[in-house]
């Protein structure tokens, strides 16, 4: 019986589109060795800093653009992104940018790669 309800769960998920949602978006935590490779393999990604101002003050990656988690405007500022392009986000540590990808995520944006340790591990990369 119970093998009868887990086949009969997962052909009505794959009906709805659920098992091609994987395929259809990327949205991974990834260390910093990873995270520069695949940033150099995407040439027209968008690299997001979610960061304050104050804490952007003290170093950034080359080429990041600041949209600060923390701003009334932060979600009008991520709907001007392209979101049919890669975007490589990050923090301080990784917790907000995970909570910026999960927003890009709902907003329609296919691929999203979050810096696991946020600033602070790729500094000391």
């Amino acid at each position: 019986m119970r093998g009868l309800l887990y086949s009969s769960l997962i052909l009505i998920l794959s009906a709805c589109g659920f098992a091609n949602y994987s395929s259809r978006y990327i949205a991974q935590d990834i260390d910093v060795k990873a995270f520069k490779l695949e940033l150099a393999k995407h040439t027209e990604a968008q690299l997001l800093d979610v960061r304050t101002p104050e804490e952007w003050a003290n170093g950034t990656i080359e080429g990041a653009i600041l949209v600060n988690f923390f701003d009334k405007n932060f979600v009008s500022e991520i709907e001007s992104l392209d979101p049919s392009k890669a975007v490589f986000v990050y923090c301080k540590a990784g917790g907000r940018s995970k909570k910026a990808m999960h927003k890009m995520l709902a907003l329609g944006f296919r691929e999203i790669y979050n810096l696991k340790g946020g600033y602070t591990a790729y500094r000391h990369e």
